[in-house]
């Protein structure tokens, strides 16, 4: 049993100033977790205790206390058989279970879900299954990876329930033999080559410099593409997909740097601004991959980062 709560009421139930209740609970003097509107919630226990610390007769008596005490650690026998003691909830997908048990199954995700029905996908499924302990099921279904992590369900949910946190929990529960095969191997040549889609530094530097050439011939006199120049203002970052497949759409970043005078430069290593470890729920590659563009930036003394994706 919970005993609920606003800080408001409880403030003026102890008699102080609501901001001293925050402080109690953010001390752990408190023991209250954060739930759903702007309410906290306890255990009846910890209330009574607190109120017999600070001399304050509880609201909930202390006989119904000692009949939830005495509930919980009940060890009888009923026509027979033991009493099983479930003990607390575990669950693996997320810190804290609160947030989902708080799901409305209102359906207000999936009519903001931008692929809601695509092989079945329902956002309020994902998350009463993970209620519900189907851990397994969820993991090797392919709602995770169908899900484009674009937030929206997250946004219009009137619960605030985690929901792209939950989708990355479980692609990163999934096997890395078994994830999307080429999600896998953009981030393993990430992280062997530097670039999602493994393009040798030499063609890649040979590319930016004939891109460059274009540009300056075309409508910015002067122009050259500064590779792994130090001391620039910007460190830009580069989607592998351009100049594997668009090129040219890079000059449109260059154009704007050119008219702005701008100081850049792109590096001419680890220069991939598509982290697939982040989308993939892979955190060791995704802070291997994030720690060499902060390498670049310390090594070409760069002021800022700038991420065209």
């Amino acid at each position: 049993m919970m005993y609920e709560f606003k800080v408001a009421d409880l403030a003026e139930e102890f008699g102080v100033h609501r901001n001293t209740i925050r402080n109690w609970i953010n001390s752990g003097t408190l023991p209250a977790q954060e739930g759903p509107g702007k309410r906290y919630a306890m255990k009846i226990s910890d209330y009574v205790t607190l109120c017999d610390k600070f001399g304050i007769i509880p609201k909930v008596g202390l006989d119904m206390a000692g009949q939830i005490e005495e509930l919980q650690t009940i060890n009888t026998a009923i026509n027979g058989q033991p009493v099983i003691q479930l003990g607390e909830k575990y669950n693996t997908l997320f810190d804290d279970a609160t947030w989902g048990d708080v799901c409305l199954t209102c359906g207000t995700c999936a009519s903001a879900c931008p692929i809601a029905g695509v092989n079945g996908l329902d956002p309020r499924k994902v998350v009463r299954m993970a209620v519900f302990g189907l851990e397994e099921e969820l993991v090797e279904s392919s709602w995770p990876w169908k899900c484009t992590m674009c937030g929206k369900c997250e946004e219009a949910c009137p619960m605030n329930v985690e929901i792209v946190k939950l989708m990355r929990r479980l692609r990163s529960k999934r096997p890395r033999h078994l994830v999307p095969g080429p999600i896998h191997k953009g981030v393993s040549m990430c992280l062997e080559r530097g670039n999602n889609l493994g393009i040798p530094k030499d063609d890649f530097a040979f590319l930016l410099a004939d891109l460059g050439e274009e540009l300056a011939q075309e409508s910015c006199p002067g122009f050259k593409t500064p590779q792994a120049v130090r001391g620039t203002r910007l460190l830009v970052t580069v989607n592998s997909k351009e100049p594997f497949a668009e090129p040219d759409d890079m000059k449109w970043w260059w154009k704007i740097f050119y008219a702005a005078n701008e100081s850049w430069t792109i590096s001419a290593d680890n220069w991939e601004g598509v982290n697939w470890g982040l989308f993939s729920g892979d955190d060791e590659a995704m802070k291997t991959i994030v720690g060499r563009i902060v390498d670049n930036l310390q090594r070409l003394h760069c002021e800022a980062l700038l991420l065209p994706e």
